[in-house]
């Protein structure tokens, strides 16, 4: 099948120059000036794979082309074209059902990446050939630190892969441990200013009177003790990135100053007069739902609405199928190698209790943990007994053998095998059913190690394309 893209663009030089790339990867081309035009080669040829749109068209917009677009599985991929730096346009056609955008002017290896990034969760499309720049290369080179195939993270990795290279403010959004910091510092070595300043401040790790001065500098004799100027973190960032973390802390009367910093692109330093104008590019994160702050008067919500320009979601650690096993073995060979390398590993039964926990703490407190595990571990191989008993009491405390009552033995026996057999796949199956045919939190709740239970799936014939087994239609791609 031949890949198909429709290009909406007035201007006709750089129209044919996409449509000679396009044809060279050996696509099939459509080719619109305007609003009008794109509306009749989409109603003749519904067919299309991709559309890619200029923002700016003589009889409207790239948003009314996007709105005339099919509605679910005939969709097509949406690219927008924008010379907008500010990429407002750019972000609010994403808003509208963009999958991407490119801000001209733009190289054709620009194009091809953007081709292929659409198309990589596409299993319908074929891929256009040589393409480059797919969500894993990409994370392998700006978020080493950021391990996991969970389809959870991926959707986050995907997401800051398009938007790495850009200059809108994102805000990140996660809970307490779940590498926050990673996703801003990802961002800046993805972008073009990867060879500036990537400077990080926790804005609920200082006293409300020092903040201003920490963000934007002082003048000497600014205040009293200010016996020497002090430049602030914007211009530390200049040309960089600046990491605003717990941008929920953020004093009221701060705020202001920060939207107008924001606004403007410029600050005043405490005892100045003249403005500095700055280039920065703003990740903030928080833990809060800023939009309740908002309602609650302790958030402006014309700096959430300037701030939350993109927003990357990170989800906690116990909603991403089989990180956890993932995450363990790397902090525990980064642990140990750190520490002489005499612990070589974890087993199964150890990473099934890990598992098997909730990990409120997310990541920050799995680290710990493993670290806590190897120290007093000391050299071979970490067991289910070196987990805390917090963690093991967690587990046990999610099914008590205990608590299912032994049924009655009939008067004329049984076949105890048979009976046990029964007994056991009962509850195989709704452990599978209440996980989704996770295997890895259905071993967790039996108790089993994960190998154990996928021996005993094999005996039984069960697969998750099984329609006799409950959750087969929700497989985890974690298994």
């Amino acid at each position: 099948m031949t890949l198909k893209v429709l290009v909406v663009e007035d201007s006709m030089e750089l129209r044919r120059a996409v449509e000679r790339r396009l044809r060279d990867r050996g696509a099939e081309v459509l080719v619109a000036d305007s609003v009008a035009s794109a509306a009749a080669a989409l109603a003749n040829d519904p067919g299309v794979h991709i559309v890619l749109v200029d923002i700016h068209l003589p009889d409207g917009t790239g948003l009314d082309v996007l709105s005339q677009l099919p509605a679910g599985a005939r969709r097509p991929a949406a690219i927008v074209m924008t010379g907008d730096a500010s990429v407002e346009n750019a972000v609010g056609a994403m808003r509208v059902g963009a999958t991407d955008f490119l801000l001209k002017p733009f190289s054709l290896e620009a194009l091809d990446s953007a081709i292929a990034r659409v198309l990589g969760p596409r299993g319908d499309a074929p891929r256009i050939a040589d393409a480059v720049g797919t969500t894993e290369q990409w994370a392998r080179q700006n978020a080493p630190m950021m391990l996991g195939s969970s389809p959870q993270l991926a959707r986050s990795l995907a997401l800051m892969s398009r938007i790495a290279d850009t200059d809108c403010t994102v805000l990140v959004n996660g809970e307490t441990g779940t590498g926050k910091e990673l996703v801003a510092r990802a961002l800046h070595n993805g972008s073009h200013r990867r060879r500036g300043p990537f400077v990080a401040i926790n804005c609920a790790a200082m006293p409300e009177q020092l903040m201003e001065s920490e963000l934007f500098g002082h003048a000497r004799g600014a205040f009293t003790g200010a016996t020497a100027a002090r430049t602030g973190r914007f211009v530390e960032a200049n040309g960089g990135t600046l990491f605003l973390d717990e941008i929920g802390e953020m004093p009221l009367p701060l705020q202001a100053k920060l939207l107008r910093a924001l606004q403007e692109k410029e600050i005043v330093p405490l005892g100045e007069s003249k403005p500095i104008t700055v280039d920065v590019r703003i990740v903030a994160a928080t833990n809060r739902d800023l939009e309740r702050r908002v309602e609650e008067k302790q958030f402006r919500e014309d700096l959430l609405y300037r701030l939350d320009v993109i927003r990357v979601e990170l989800p906690p650690l116990r909603e991403r199928d089989g990180d956890v096993a993932v995450l363990a073995r790397r902090f525990v060979d980064q642990v140990s190698a750190r520490r002489g390398g005499h612990v070589v590993g974890i087993d199964d039964d150890a990473i099934a209790l890990l598992e098997g926990y909730d990990w409120p703490g997310n990541i920050r407190q799995l680290a710990n943990v493993v670290e806590r595990m190897v120290i007093l571990r000391g050299e071979g191989t970490i067991t289910a007994a070196d987990v805390p008993e917090k963690i093991r009491a967690a587990r046990t405390a999610q099914t008590r053998p205990g608590d299912v009552e032994a049924p009655e033995l009939p008067e004329q026996g049984l076949d105890l095998r048979a009976s046990v057999e029964r007994f056991e796949s009962s509850l195989m199956r709704q452990a599978l059913d209440r996980t989704g045919w996770n295997k890895n939190r259905a071993a967790a709740i039996l108790q089993l190690n994960r190998t154990t239970l996928v021996e005993k799936l094999k005996k039984r014939g069960w697969t998750a394309d099984d329609e006799s087994a409950p959750g087969s239609r929700q497989a985890s791609s974690a298994d």
